[in-house]
C-alpha cells in the first residue's frame, strides 16, 4: 500500500518556492490585488462616515445612508471574489506540483477547474458552520438541563466533551476529504467517495501535515508581525516626526493621513506580496504531494 512521506509532502511547499519564485510571487500579487480594491472601495464609505461622525451624527442616523447599503450589497460580490480568487491560487499551487509542465501563466487558470474547487471550499464553510451550530445547540440543552439540576461539573464535563468531539469530528472529516481539491485539478471532476476511500489508513499521516502546517503557519506569521511592527514603528516615526507626535498624525483627517501614511501601505505591501504567495505555496502543497504519494507507483512516476 502506497504511504505519505510527510516529510517530503511539508517540504513541497519550500521546493515549489526555490523552483517557481515568480510564480509564487504572483499568487501573492493577486490576493493583494484584490485586497486593495476591495479597500479601495470601501475607503470613500469609512471617509463618509467618519466625517459625518465628526459632524455629530448618530449610529442610528447612518443606518439610512445609502452609500452604507450600496456597500453591504456589494458585499456579498467581494466575497464571492475573495472565494474564487482563493480557489485559482490554490488550484495554481495543485497544478504546479501535480502537473509541472503547465507552467503557463504561473499556473493561474480560471476555468471549470477553479469553479469546482470553489464550490468545495464554500461547502466546506457552510458543514463547517453547520456542525458547529448543530453541536452547540446540541450541548447548550444538555448543558442547560444539567444546570438546573445543579450538575455544575457535570455540565462543564458536557461542555467540553461536546467541544472536542466537534473539533475532532470536523478535522476528521476535513481529513477523509483532503484529497478532493488535487483530484478536481487532476481531471476536473468531483471525488467524494474517491476521496474517501484513498486516504483509508492514512488519517494519522495526513493528521500529522496539518499539525505541523499550523506550526509553520503560525511562526511565519510571528516573525512577519515582527518585521511589519518594526519596519512600520520606524517609518512611522519618520512620517511623524518623531514618536511624540504620532498621536498627532492619527487626528489628521482620513484623506490626509492616508496619503502620509502612503509610504508605510507601499512598504508593507512589497513584505506581504511575497509573504501570502509563499504561505499559499507552503499551506496548499503538502496535500498535493500527499495525494501525489498516494497514487500507485506506475502512475505516481507520470508526476515526477
Amino acid at each position: 500500500m502506497a504511504e505519505i512521506a510527510v516529510g517530503g509532502a511539508i517540504n513541497e511547499g519550500f521546493s515549489l518556492i526555490r523552483r517557481h519564485p515568480g510564480a509564487v510571487l504572483l499568487w501573492g500579487l493577486a490576493r493583494i490585488v484584490l485586497a486593495v480594491a476591495i479597500i479601495g472601495l470601501y475607503a470613500p464609505v469609512y471617509f463618509s462616515i467618519f466625517q459625518a461622525v465628526r459632524a455629530g451624527a448618530t449610529p442610528a442616523s447612518l443606518q439610512g445612508n445609502p452609500q452604507i447599503m450600496a456597500m453591504q450589497s456589494l458585499s456579498y460580490v467581494i466575497n464571492i471574489l475573495q472565494l474564487l480568487v482563493s480557489a485559482v491560487v490554490t488550484c495554481a499551487v495543485f497544478r504546479a506540483v501535480l502537473h509541472p509542465e503547465r507552467s503557463q501563466f504561473a499556473y493561474l487558470r480560471l476555468g471549470a477547474t477553479e469553479f469546482f474547487v470553489a464550490v468545495l471550499l464554500l461547502g466546506a464553510g457552510f458543514v463547517v458552520g453547520i456542525g458547529l451550530i448543530f453541536v452547540i445547540l446540541i450541548a447548550a440543552i444538555v448543558i442547560a438541563l444539567l444546570a438546573v439540576m445543579h450538575l455544575v461539573w457535570a455540565a462543564v464535563i458536557v461542555g467540553i466533551a461536546a467541544a472536542i468531539a466537534a473539533i475532532g469530528a470536523l478535522i476528521y472529516l476535513g481529513l477523509r476529504f483532503s484529497m478532493v481539491g488535487p483530484m478536481i485539478v487532476e481531471d476536473g471532476k468531483f471525488h467524494l467517495g474517491e476521496s474517501w476511500a484513498l486516504t483509508k489508513g492514512h488519517v494519522g499521516s495526513l493528521f500529522m501535515i496539518g499539525l505541523l502546517l499550523v506550526v509553520v503557519a503560525l511562526v511565519a506569521e510571528i516573525v512577519l508581525v515582527i518585521v511589519l511592527v518594526a519596519v512600520g514603528a520606524g517609518a512611522l516615526t519618520a512620517i511623524a516626526g518623531g514618536m511624540s507626535n504620532i498621536p498627532v498624525l492619527f487626528q489628521e483627517p482620513p484623506q490626509v493621513l492616508f496619503a502620509r501614511l502612503g509610504p508605510i501601505l507601499v512598504i508593507a505591501a512589497i513584505i506581504w506580496v511575497p509573504f501570502i504567495g509563499c504561505i499559499s505555496a507552503i499551506m496548499a502543497a503538502p496535500w498535493a504531494r500527499a495525494y501525489r504519494d498516494l497514487q500507485p507507483p506506475d502512475l505516481a512516476a507520470t508526476f515526477a
